[in-house]
């Protein structure tokens, strides 16, 4: 029988975005009958840990940039670490019972899911499951926003990370100390979250104040601004501030989401206008938007496995230790969703523990 923290013990199932709006929306499905088989070229995986980001919470409210997530109906869940359980056909590269990662985009609240094989990135089954559920989305998109954005970076260089309390902004600054970048750092922030930020190593800005830019210019060792600011509100003003707290002339702004045109109440979203639509109509000079499903498409399938298996290794050396904020059971899925709205007290990645034996041992209750 399946062992899982899903709402119905015993049954597989999966979180289900009915209609576009609040944490309500999401209602758990149980599958009817046996599992299908898996599809030649496929592998059925049992999800062990499944992540929980800020584009679940744009796919839910009905802003996300992508077609799959264009109506209701939809499993939210970008990334996971699971184990086959299925091939639809024998693999030279994969076999059953192999744990595996993978960045799906959607799909991966549930206790199984369906992808193709060479999506599947193969991890060992002595990793770190929570760990290892954090790289994907989160410190794959910060990698590429440091390494594979466009941007040179040179010892010395100054960055500004918007959210530097968050999934992404975490990431970025762990990865900065990871890689020896030796990077000048700051990031804007809450008050309350001030001193888990300076624990990054990032000098913290209060993100409501009036005069930011100036502030974070004032910040930087010689007072002329940032080389690049990493800007995941995407609102009029605050790609603004962030263009104004770059150095003139060469300082570049990476866009990297729209949060700000989420309804505050998560309700859905503030605009009828997608998310690209949004960030052209919001051009700035040496402004550019950075997406990793983008940036990692199936013509750079070698790049994305020669930087996840990097962050890994690291991982594995103890050189980088993904900040983990909260780990929740499956059968939370509206309170997930409810922290993501509010992001009280968020600092860091969120991840479900779907494995029941996994969440006794981590004390998932």
């Amino acid at each position: 029988m399946l062992q899982s923290t899903a709402p119905v013990p015993g049954r597989s199932g999966r979180w289900v975005i009915s209609r576009f709006g609040p944490p309500s929306v999401v209602t758990w499905e149980v599958a009817l009958g046996e599992l299908p088989e898996a599809q030649p070229g496929n592998a059925l995986v049992r999800i062990i840990a499944a992540g929980i980001a800020g584009p679940d919470n744009i796919q839910r409210a009905g802003g996300y940039p992508n077609e799959r997530c264009r109506l209701p109906g939809f499993t939210p869940g970008y990334d996971f670490v699971g184990e086959v359980v299925q091939l639809g056909r024998p693999q030279t590269s994969i076999s059953v019972g192999d744990r595996v990662a993978a960045m799906c985009m959607i799909g991966a609240h549930a206790t199984h899911i369906e992808l193709p094989v060479p999506d599947l990135l193969k991890i060992d089954r002595s990793d770190d499951v929570v760990k290892v559920c954090a790289l994907p989305l989160n410190y794959m998109t910060a990698f590429g926003m440091l390494q594979r954005s466009g941007v040179d970076l040179a010892p010395g260089s100054s960055i500004l990370i918007g959210s530097a309390a968050g999934g992404i902004g975490t990431a970025v600054a762990q990865i900065v100390e990871a890689f020896d970048m030796k990077l000048h750092m700051i990031g804007t922030c809450s008050p309350s979250k001030f001193d888990y930020v300076r624990s990054l190593g990032v000098a913290p800005i209060d993100r409501h104040d009036p005069n930011l830019w100036r502030t974070v210019r004032n910040a930087t060792l010689d007072g002329q601004g940032v080389d690049v600011a990493y800007d995941a509100i995407g609102s009029e003003e605050s790609l603004l501030q962030s263009h104004l707290a770059t150095r003139a002339e060469t300082g570049q702004v990476i866009a990297i989401g729209i949060m700000s045109d989420i309804a505050t109440d998560g309700s859905g979203m503030t605009t009828e206008m997608s998310a690209d639509e949004l960030l052209i109509r919001r051009q700035l000079p040496r402004m550019s938007y950075w997406g990793v499903e983008r940036a990692y498409h199936q013509d750079t399938r070698e790049l994305w496995e020669k930087d996840f298996y990097n962050l890994l290794d690291h991982v594995r050396s103890g050189k980088l230790s993904p900040k983990i904020a909260k780990l929740l059971k499956l059968s939370d899925g509206v309170r997930a969703h409810e922290l993501l709205v509010s992001g009280a007290g968020v600092l860091g990645k969120m991840i479900f523990i779907v494995d029941a034996q996994l969440a006794l041992r981590l004390g998932v209750t």
